[in-house]
């Protein structure tokens, strides 16, 4: 009996401390998944932006835009010009606007800006004007010159009367741009490296006499007088050019500011080439234009404005003539910052000086060329 008892107290006291036990373990357990809780909680908290991220609307994106531009032009206007503009602003009312084309049945005002999607615009502008594709083809060398036949030049009493007239019926005034710097390395290359004119062949001369005093001995194995006989400028060349000859304001790289007045014109749509297929959609929506209202075709053979139209489906404008995919905004593409590493720091920094209002007013962010040039 003794043996009996002793067994059958040792069961008793095991089984009086084994559930406590486990009950204890069970708590550490809670309180332990309870302070891992609390810590991946804080620790989100810290490393997530709060509050959490949403996509803006294209709408809300296009107010900013517009907004942004009203404040710093409103600064322009209460501290000057900054100096940086070669053009002498005027309120006389017969001023001309060049770069202004006005489609009144569609209530479409835009300025255009040469090495942004602009023949792309010009011909849509021709197409709505009744022009046939075959005229557009035929004339692609002064296609600029075409739209006028059916867009006069307005004064800026017009525009004025435009804008007064769009608080009753919506005008969209509308204007595309793209990084500055991207938009002058791209002029270099397509009229510099690979001019489609002779004008622009012969400018390489004028570049190497402005740069360097005298004339370019001709490449050898040339015929003397060909323009082919005179080497391609180096983009420093090109720039320091361009730097000096403030007068000479080539529409391909003068500035947004100079060409198109965006304080006056005070545009309702800001389409960047760095996000063009959404931003054309939008403009394309907001002016009530379907697929029937501008011409979208990509399929006939032999057309040189084959792939000049406004595509917004096939992101017509990702890639650069050089072949580089163009940056999203604040990250420059290869070509142009190889470019920009061929020019000494002064010349950049005055280079960044001639568009510097144009960065400002667009929202184009400059620092990452800066740093190419303040690396060690």
């Amino acid at each position: 009996m003794g043996v009996v008892d002793t067994v059958a107290v040792r069961r008793r006291a095991s089984s009086s401390f084994g559930i406590p036990a486990d009950r204890a373990n069970v708590g550490t357990v809670l309180r332990w998944v309870a302070v891992a809780t609390v810590v991946t909680c804080v620790v989100l908290v810290l490393i997530l932006p709060w509050p959490l991220p949403y996509e803006e609307s294209i709408e809300q994106i296009m107010q900013e835009r517009s907004a942004y531009l009203r404040e710093q032009c409103q600064t322009i206007h209460t501290l000057g010009n900054f100096t940086l503009s070669s053009v002498v602003r005027t309120s006389h009312p017969q001023h001309l606007y060049y770069n202004y084309f006005h489609q009144p049945r569609l209530r479409l005002l835009w300025c255009s800006i040469s090495k942004v999607a602009s023949t792309s615009w010009m011909y849509q502008f021709n197409r709505w004007a009744g022009v046939p594709r075959e005229k557009i083809d035929r004339a692609a060398r002064e296609l600029k010159a075409l739209t006028r036949m059916h867009y006069p030049v307005p004064t800026r009493a017009y525009v004025e009367q435009i804008k007064q007239e769009g608080r009753e019926e919506p005008v969209v005034r509308f204007i595309l741009v793209r990084d500055p710097m991207d938009r002058f390395v791209s002029a270099y290359e397509d009229l510099i490296v690979r001019p489609q004119s002779d004008n622009y062949r012969n400018l390489r001369r004028f570049i190497f006499r402005e740069v360097y005093g005298v004339d370019v001995p001709p490449v050898s194995g040339s015929p003397e007088n060909s323009t082919a006989a005179v080497p391609v400028p180096t983009f420093s060349d090109f720039t320091e050019f361009v730097l000096r000859r403030s007068n000479v304001l080539d529409p391909h790289w003068n500035s947004y500011y100079n060409l198109c007045d965006p304080c006056f014109l005070e545009p309702t749509v800001i389409v960047k080439l760095e996000t063009y297929d959404r931003d054309v959609a939008y403009l394309l929506r907001l002016a009530n234009l379907t697929a029937d209202n501008y011409d979208n075709d990509q399929g006939r053979a032999g057309d040189r404005f084959e792939g000049h139209r406004l595509n917004v489906n096939h992101h017509r404008a990702t890639t650069s003539a050089s072949g580089d995919t163009l940056h999203q905004s604040g990250f420059a593409s290869p070509s142009t910052m190889r470019r920009l590493a061929e020019l000494t720091d002064d010349q950049f920094e005055r280079l960044y000086r001639r568009f510097e209002l144009d960065f400002r007013l667009f929202q184009y962010d400059a620092s990452q060329y800066f740093a190419l040039f303040r690396e060690d």
